[in-house]
């Protein structure tokens, strides 16, 4: 189960991660590829200048560590994921985090009274950028043209 979640949800979690633990903004000067390389091969600097707008507004909003593991597990725990066997034990899970990240929101910032439903709200811009250009921009030196699926699947089962 967990691994059918880790495939479908990959590049958001990459991506959450990136940015919590502070991924240059700049995702041209990373080290982890180059922008014209990757035009060449058919990927578009409109991908980088989205992911680059993505990070910076996650970044505007200063999301704290215990909302970055909320959302985490929004992302993670996706009921309508393909291939569960039991989607409403999933669908709790993701209740659950929910929960938590409205609880942390309404305790520890309740002037903010809109931030919860904010955050929840960004979510979906972690999907603009298919998983395969994710991989693509940030794996392919790596793991070459193996799928990250592949990748994530014999992580697990070693």
């Amino acid at each position: 189960m967990i691994v059918i979640l880790l495939e479908e949800t990959w590049s958001e979690l990459f991506l959450l991660n990136a940015i919590q633990w502070c991924m240059p903004l700049d995702i041209s000067a990373s080290p982890l590829f180059n922008v014209n390389e990757h035009t060449k091969n058919g990927h578009s600097a409109t991908d980088v200048k989205i992911l680059g707008d993505t990070l910076l507004r996650f970044k505007a909003v200063h999301v704290d560590p215990a909302e970055f593991a909320c959302l985490k597990a929004i992302v993670l725990f996706r009921a309508e994921t393909r291939g569960l066997k039991d989607p409403s034990q999933i669908e709790n899970l993701q209740d659950q985090a929910q929960v938590m990240l409205w609880q942390h929101c309404r305790t520890q910032l309740p002037g903010q009274v809109a931030r919860f439903g904010r955050l929840l709200l960004m979510l979906p811009l972690l999907r603009i950028v298919p998983a395969l250009r994710i991989e693509a921009l940030f794996f392919q030196k790596t793991i070459g043209n193996t799928p990250m699926e592949k990748v994530l699947c014999d992580m697990y089962k070693n």
